[in-house]
């Protein structure tokens, strides 16, 4: 009977012992499962991150390519301005060219839409964001229009600068850097 009690005691032991071992197992695999459930959910998300910084920077060159042509006269007309000699001839032609792209650069404005992969808050960030640019081409144009020599565009920079700060969260939320849209339009 001894014998009997102590086998049965022995073999209690080693079932008690070895169903511990393979919850131990259990959890070690439960664990390893969820950190490789965890490291896949966070290269997904840094692959949705970069998707989305993609399609912002994307849809920057798009709205880049369409303005730059009228903001590089804009600019032109700023530089003849700015110059340590300013030749009143170059002026008044940079004056008459800006003045002529900045009309066409507001009506650009109006018609413009938002041709991209994003999200519907981000575009109507963007699409909030248009009439501030149009604003501002059409104080560079009425500006001009008034005076070429001596055009006050400080009220058309103020608009500008407002719709840099209007699309300032879509970089940022992205986890980018705000451009300087003016400076990449020209």
């Amino acid at each position: 009977m001894k014998k009997w009690l102590l086998t049965l005691g022995i073999a209690g032991t080693l079932v008690i012992a070895g169903c511990n071992n393979d919850s131990s197992a259990d959890s070690s695999s439960d664990s390893e499962n969820q950190t490789e459930e965890q490291s896949s959910n966070e290269e997904q998300s840094n692959k949705d991150d970069q998707a989305m910084k993609k399609k912002i920077m994307s849809a920057q060159m798009n709205m880049q390519d369409t303005f730059q042509p009228y903001q590089t006269k804009i600019a032109a007309y700023e530089e003849a301005v700015a110059a340590e000699e300013p030749d009143p001839e170059a002026i008044q032609s940079a004056g008459e060219e800006a003045q002529k792209a900045a009309a066409e650069a507001a009506d650009a404005a109006a018609d413009y839409s938002i041709e991209a992969d994003l999200p519907e808050d981000v575009i109507s960030t963007y699409e909030e964001a248009l009439p501030s640019l149009q604003s501002y081409y059409e104080e560079v144009a009425s500006a001009l229009e008034s005076n070429v020599e001596e055009a006050d565009l400080s009220a058309a920079d103020e608009k500008f600068a407002e719709f840099t700060e209007q699309l300032a969260p879509v970089y940022e939320d992205a986890g980018l850097l705000k451009p300087e849209l003016k400076k990449e339009f020209s």
